[in-house]
């Protein structure tokens, strides 16, 4: 069987092309797990990698919004957009990587018409994989809010000075309830707790505010029935 992965594809730059990027341009390693970008983070630059895997990953619930694999351009949406960055960049392996100002990237964008095509095609690419994410994360959050209204208007909730006491449920029931694993559970009730919406304990749910809650299942519900996708954050 012949497996086609994205880094048998012809990289973005050659050799012969590294030394011509112009000034600014220069060499960068990092071993295993380092935080490359940090997403909020007003830096511009871009990297080129030549060896070793980066993932981008968005923080709560913490989601991998790709892979990128050598010969591709990473953080060139900062360059192009001038805006702060939108997600952290973890080494996934030892790497190596070319660093580019801005705005040498974005001269040889502009001279370049080969790889301008290349790199509007890669956007496109991800663009189309970040749709299947966040398709993926709006559908469970969907899921778990109506598996948690469902239990709330059985009317089996206790009342209590601090909200509506669920007792008898705890995460692995509302995964089985709402048809989603254990982890998306905990992902996607993770920022529920911080807020204050929801308290977990041993075999019991805690409700302190039920409108956000209904608000995600809500506005995830006109998202599907229009057709466009939103976050339901």
């Amino acid at each position: 069987m012949k497996w086609s992965t994205d880094h048998a594809r012809e990289p973005l730059l050659t050799e012969a092309e590294y030394d011509t990027l112009g000034s600014g341009v220069h060499r960068v390693s990092y071993p295993k797990g380092s935080l490359l970008v940090l997403n909020g983070d007003h830096s511009d630059f871009v990297l080129y990698l030549i060896d070793g895997y980066v993932k981008s990953v968005q923080r709560n619930p913490d989601c991998i919004l790709g892979i990128h694999a050598p010969g591709r351009f990473i953080g060139e949406l900062a360059a192009l957009t001038s805006k702060p960055r939108s997600a952290d960049m973890v080494a996934l392996t030892d790497m190596t990587a070319l660093f580019v100002p801005a705005d040498t990237f974005l001269k040889l964008v502009a001279n370049d018409a080969r790889l301008a095509a290349a790199m509007m095609r890669q956007l496109g690419e991800r663009v189309q994989e970040l749709g299947v994410r966040v398709k993926s994360i709006i559908n469970a959050e969907q899921q778990l809010a109506r598996a948690i209204l469902e239990i709330v208007r059985s009317g089996i909730g206790e009342e209590g000075d601090d909200g509506l006491r669920l007792t008898g449920f705890n995460q692995r029931d509302l995964a089985s309830l709402s048809g989603i694993s254990r982890e998306s559970v905990s992902a996607i009730l993770r920022p529920l707790k911080e807020s204050g919406v929801v308290t977990i304990g041993r075999g019991r749910i805690t409700v302190h505010d039920l409108e956000p809650i209904e608000a995600i299942a809500q506005r995830v519900d006109h998202a599907l029935l229009t057709g466009h996708a939103r976050d339901p954050r």
